[in-house]
């Protein structure tokens, strides 16, 4: 009988906890706050070439919109190349999101870039921006925007000081064989670095938490990667603040773990003619929980003690 007893004192506890499992759930997932994110929408009104589908990004990115505005969320952001190229690009691919109830934050794109010279250091004003990088705090986080086009062959125009140095930088690379060394790719200079530094260093000690949001992947090593992505990812392990990073640029997607700090590469939209790529991001104290649709794959990503 004493067997018995405890059988069913277990299976008693076992029931009760499982009818009260759905409610701690459902209690998880309404803490913390969420925000949207796109990546790569890279439109153009060209033909299709290869996987991607230039022209069909508008209403995949209408399709987002219209999927972040039935969801309360904090902001949502892009993560670089908006537009493939040309100026007139900004004027289509901006219409879907005036649909948008909620704040867009935009990131700077190597295809952004790819303008006329002249137009080229009007881009961050067409796109909203107060600076090229920057950040903000919401609750118990700090959103650190990077600009990893700061070092680049196509961001200034040609002959420019910056243009040139650039491009010296790039032949240095690419002599000692640096694998993300590619004219597509950019790096971030050593004052934005110091810039990075000092407002981790800032957010840790108010004990914030930091994600940071780019364009272009650190990890794993791939040749999508910034230039400088050893001293890139050298602060993310010398900063303790920082729990997170997402980026765009490689539109297969990829994930690393670097030191902790969860590196995570999303789709780009623009791929393929049926399919989309975006994502919601549900952060909670401890950790992300990422509900990807379309290619974009779900994951949780427990932050770094």
């Amino acid at each position: 009988m004493k067997t018995n007893h405890w059988n069913r004192r277990g299976f008693l506890k076992a029931t009760l906890l499982a009818a009260s499992a759905p409610a701690i759930l459902r209690g998880a997932v309404q803490a913390g706050f969420e925000i949207g994110l796109v990546a790569d929408a890279q439109f153009a009104d060209v033909d299709d070439k290869g996987t991607r589908f230039y022209r069909k990004s508008l209403g995949k990115l209408a399709d987002a919109v219209e999927h972040f505005n039935g969801r309360d969320l904090a902001f949502c952001a892009h993560l670089g190349d908006l537009i493939d190229r040309e100026w007139r690009s900004f004027d289509e691919i901006t219409r879907p999101l005036a649909a948008s109830r909620h704040r867009w934050h935009h990131l700077l794109g190597n295809h952004d870039f790819d303008v006329l010279e002249e137009l080229k250091a009007k881009v961050p004003e067409r796109l909203g921006l107060e600076a090229r990088y920057r950040f903000f705090d919401h609750r118990e986080f700090r959103f650190v925007i990077l600009d990893t086009n700061d070092v680049s062959t196509y961001a200034h125009a040609a002959g420019a000081p910056e243009q040139l140095a650039a491009a010296a930088e790039l032949k240095r690379l690419q002599v000692a064989k640096i694998r993300q060394a590619k004219p597509w790719n950019g790096g971030i200079g050593a004052a934005q670095l110091a810039w990075f530094d000092r407002v981790c260093a800032e957010a840790h000690a108010a004990r914030r938490k930091v994600i940071v949001l780019a364009h272009h992947p650190v990890a794993p090593h791939n040749d999508h990667n910034v230039w400088n992505s050893p001293a890139v990812l050298t602060a993310l392990k010398n900063q303790p603040a920082v729990v997170a990073w997402f980026n765009g640029h490689n539109h297969a997607g990829h994930f690393a773990d670097h030191a902790g700090v969860p590196c995570v590469t999303m789709h780009g939209m623009v791929e393929t003619a049926a399919t989309t790529a975006f994502a919601t991001v549900r952060i909670l104290p401890d950790r992300l929980v990422l509900t990807g649709h379309g290619r974009e794959p779900s994951r949780e990503l427990v932050f770094r003690k």
